[in-house]
């Protein structure tokens, strides 16, 4: 007799199983590893860096602005104001999630 290295119920009372699961934990597994894999995927994709490596800054009529590969205004301010760098890289990562949402939607 075999029995389920996870969970401990029985495996097969005859003959040989190719698993050392049984089929619940298995069904388990497969919908952990679903649930988990898109949730990775997102968090890759909206990081400041990978929105950062996408983007494109540039001058347009006394502006400086910062537009998304989707060509959304992701943060603009005037050409003489100084503005700290994380701080731009946080108001355009919320303005990008957000305008990620509506488009789902």
């Amino acid at each position: 007799m075999q029995f389920c290295k996870d969970c401990g119920g029985v495996l097969n009372l005859f003959g040989n199983n190719e698993s050392d699961l049984c089929s619940a934990c298995i069904q388990q597994q497969k919908r952990m590893a679903q649930l988990l894999a898109p949730a990775a995927v997102v968090q890759k994709a909206e990081t400041p860096a990978g929105l950062l490596a996408e983007t494109v800054l540039s001058l347009e009529g006394g502006k400086i602005v910062l537009r998304s590969k989707e060509g959304w205004e992701l943060w603009s301010a005037p050409a003489g104001v100084s503005t700290a760098l994380p701080t731009v890289l946080a108001r355009a990562l919320q303005i990008y999630e957000i305008r990620l949402r509506r488009r789902k939607n």
